[in-house]
């Protein structure tokens, strides 16, 4: 371990009375609206002496709209962006120039799933809860909640997202009215989103930046494909929290709630669906996550790790209003459903069955490309008036051949691909940086699933598989964080080893955390801690530990330490031993995305920018 090199006093506030400070507006310079694979562009101009980049902010409108192609076999349903991370997740990559565009200051090319191990580890409800007003995250609302004993969800934010119309009532101020006109475009509205830039320059860095000596900075941001962008409500879904979905009570037979069954000489074909009020706050239809025009189907969780769906002869029909009758939410269809299974749907009231209802929109589609335009984009920059004084020793250092040092906390970001065959499998680490600090390594789904398949997630990863007695929740959650969250795939144990030595001195057990079926493994997640902290992540939340799998390992503790890793080899070594297919054992090809956390120095003389890794 090191000691990093005494730090520049030019550019901390401390002791520096009176400073005038401004919020300065500077907009997009390549264009009014942006779309996904564009490239948004931003130029802090010189004349912005010094700003402090963690007040700073990227400002900018966002409207979602779905796919309009019923050609397609499409039907409208609610969606959002990643609840995780919100509008963050909008952007794959992000760059950060010196004035001249040439000189490269820092990069992370896996920009959402950084931000995803930030946000996921270190929020707590106070944090989440003002992402959701922000930054366009979701959050756990009690109006939406489950009453049936499911797993938390933030992704099923309908009466408050900012990406759509509030509420289910359209202009009619009812709660109670029938809803009968269809979901189009027009009820996504547009969210005026702000972000931190998770970046050395901006969010992470403590000090004020000397924009004038760089002159200036450019800010490239890369906007992620459409694939990874959309989630469908949690509450529609069929595969992640069934039981969280509105359940069936009755179907309409001449007028008379009845249960719903083939006689095996004509089966019965209602239009009518009774839906259980106030089960998962159903209340009446202005608290319902379903869409008149959305396409719907009925299904039954076996506690068993499994699921039953009911088939009709005709197909699933889309829902043509939807109202309220007694404590009931009554759903109508634009075609009759003939149950052609065996199957008999008993009332709910008798406490014998338990169906869902399931949003079949774009688990029909034969194809689904919604998009996401950001326009109106500006950085606004906390300008900070540093005083004459400062800035004239300061330039007249430079003027005389000096140099002026600047650290920013960075991170390095490199991939390397591995198959669900490999048994054992290793994965090769750069840590060539002088003053590196922590390592997080994310193995993420390599698979490439269209828009539909992991905006409503299925054939994806799937992330817990309940099963044995009837309280269990949740029987099955496939991940719709594709390329983003990390995935546990079976891993049974891990081990790190820097210059052929292993560290620590033992390999670290995370076959519990693999365990679908769930579990903690105490020392992976005091590794991991020591890992995050380190690589500057505050640990306030574990929550997330299983559906996004990250593995790590210190390279020096306390803020002043660092590790020189230059010339340094370092791997991770991976053992799969599991045995049962979907609870224990790898099922999919993994990209690993290892971060290297690390101080790089901005080296400044007579002009010119040097970086320092």
């Amino acid at each position: 371990m090191a000691t990093i090199p005494h730090k520049s006093q030019f550019f901390t506030t401390q002791g520096k009375d009176n400073m005038e400070q401004t919020d300065i507006r500077i907009t997009a310079e390549n264009g009014l609206n942006f779309s996904q694979d564009q490239t948004i562009g931003i130029y802090i101009p010189p004349s912005i002496k010094y700003f402090s980049g963690k007040d700073s902010y990227l400002q900018f409108d966002c409207r979602i709209k779905g796919d309009a192609v019923l050609a397609n076999n499409t039907f409208p349903t609610r969606l959002t962006l990643d609840p995780n991370i919100g509008a963050n997740s909008l952007f794959s990559a992000v760059r950060i120039y010196a004035g001249n565009r040439e000189t490269l200051i820092e990069e992370n090319t896996e920009y959402a799933s950084y931000v995803s191990l930030k946000y996921d580890f270190s929020k707590n409800d106070v944090e989440q809860n003002k992402r959701a007003m922000t930054e366009g995250c979701g959050a756990h609302l009690p109006e939406t909640r489950g009453t049936l004993g499911t797993t938390k969800s933030i992704g099923n934010n309908y009466t408050k997202s900012p990406f759509m119309k509030q509420f289910n009532r359209g202009a009619d101020t009812d709660p109670k009215t029938t809803l009968d006109t269809p979901w189009t475009n027009d009820d996504f509205i547009p969210a005026k989103i702000t972000l931190p830039l998770h970046c050395g320059v901006f969010a992470d860095q403590a000090k004020v930046f000397p924009n004038l000596l760089t002159n200036g900075i450019y800010i490239e941001l890369t906007m992620a494909p459409a694939r990874n962008l959309f989630r469908q409500l949690d509450s529609v879904s069929l595969h992640r929290r069934l039981r969280l979905n509105p359940m069936l009570d009755a179907v309409d037979k001449a007028g008379v709630k009845s249960d719903w069954v083939k006689d095996g000489v004509g089966a019965e074909a209602p239009t009518k669906f009774y839906i259980k009020g106030g089960v998962n706050m159903a209340r009446d239809p202005s608290n319902f996550p379903f869409v008149v025009g959305e396409r719907i189907g009925f299904a039954k969780d076996n506690f068993d790790g499994a699921m039953s769906k009911l088939n009709f002869s005709g197909g699933n029909a889309t829902i043509k209003s939807i109202s309220q009758v007694g404590a009931d939410i009554v759903v109508e269809v634009d075609n009759a459903l003939t149950n052609t299974d065996t199957t008999i749907v008993k009332w709910a009231d008798g406490g014998s069955e338990n169906w869902f209802l399931y949003s079949s929109s774009l688990l029909d589609a034969t194809s689904y490309s919604p998009s996401c335009e950001v326009s109106n984009v500006e950085m606004i920059v906390h300008q900070i008036d540093l005083g004459e004084g400062y800035e004239r020793a300061m330039l007249s250092k430079v003027s005389k051949g000096g140099v002026v040092n600047f650290d920013i906390p960075s991170v390095g970001v490199h991939t390397h691909s591995t198959l669900a065959s490999d048994v054992q499998s290793t994965v090769p680490l750069n840590i060539d940086y002088s003053m590196a600090k922590s390592i997080l390594c994310v193995p993420t789904d390599a698979g490439i699933y269209s828009t539909d398949k992991n905006t409503a997630p299925h054939s994806t990863y799937l992330v817990s598989k309940d099963a044995g007695a009837n309280n269990q929740v949740d029987t099955q959650i496939h991940s719709n964080r594709t390329g983003v969250a990390g995935c546990s795939n079976g891993l049974s144990k891990y081990s790190f080893f820097l210059n052929g030595k292993m560290v620590p001195t033992r390999e670290i057990s995370t076959t519990k955390v693999s365990d679908k079926r769930g579990g903690i493994d105490a020392n992976y997640l005091v590794e991991l801690e020591k890992a995050l902290l380190s690589f500057g992540i505050p640990v306030n939340s574990f929550e997330e530990y299983a559906s996004n799998f990250v593995v790590g390992r210190v390279l020096a503790i306390g803020e002043e330490n660092v590790f020189d890793g230059r010339g340094r080899t370092a791997r991770l070594n991976c053992r799969y031993e599991g045995s049962t297919d979907n609870v224990d054992k790898p099922s999919v090809n993994l990209l690993w995305k290892n971060f290297i956390r690390h101080i790089r120095t901005l080296s400044i003389k007579a002009g010119n920018v040097e970086v320092m890794m």
